[in-house]
């Protein structure tokens, strides 16, 4: 499996990821460049940046830039390179937070067109299950779930563990359980299920 972040004009610093390469996205490729991260490119229309910034970036590392105007977004066109790129474990960082619109398009192409995709930020991991069983890591304090199809969960090593238990499409109790030590077994025996680890902000 090969692993890349994609790091978002939503930030101010790019996070370590071990075993992982970088795609800075418009602003978020000059933070990687400050950090003196690597990337193995940057993409957007750098619209956000200085015209000293993009100089600076393209003696750093390839610059992909796009058209002030176009239909898709930076992060829509940074994704699709990350495939081409045969990246198949996406972590788009600074996804999360700034504008509503552009935090549920990030949701809606990570529900809906079924991408190896995790969004992340400093108190917030979301990503899809399908079905299987999932060894999770306890990185923040709580522990999420919403089905995005009627589905059925198990949920072992939490407060509120779980045992085949059915969630209807509207159901949204499943919030706010946390892992009791440093590992959750999660099972999604049908349906599709939305996980989030949260932490509340500082």
């Amino acid at each position: 499996m090969s692993k890349v972040v994609l790091v978002a004009g939503m930030c101010e610093t790019a996070p370590f990821i071990a075993h992982a390469d970088y795609i800075g996205v418009d602003h978020g490729a000059v933070c990687c460049m400050r950090q003196g991260i690597a990337m193995r490119k940057a993409v957007g229309d750098f619209d956000s940046i200085t015209k000293e910034e993009l100089a600076q970036l393209k003696q750093y590392c390839e610059v992909e830039k796009l058209p002030s105007h176009k239909n898709e977004t930076d992060t829509e066109v940074a994704i699709e390179a990350a495939l081409r790129m045969g990246y198949d474990d996406i972590i788009l960082y600074g996804g999360l937070g700034g504008r509503l619109d552009h935090e549920m398009a990030n949701l809606h192409l990570m529900i809906y067109r079924e991408l190896p995709l995790t969004l992340m930020n400093d108190t917030n991991i979301i990503r899809v299950l399908h079905p299987g069983t999932y060894e999770v890591e306890k990185q923040h304090t709580y522990l999420s779930f919403l089905p995005l199809e009627d589905s059925c969960i198990s949920e072992e090593g939490v407060a509120y563990p779980l045992t085949k238990r059915v969630l209807r499409v509207t159901d949204i109790y499943p919030l706010s359980n946390e892992i009791n030590g440093t590992i959750a077994r999660i099972t999604i025996h049908y349906g599709r299920v939305l996980m989030m680890q949260c932490s509340d902000a500082q």
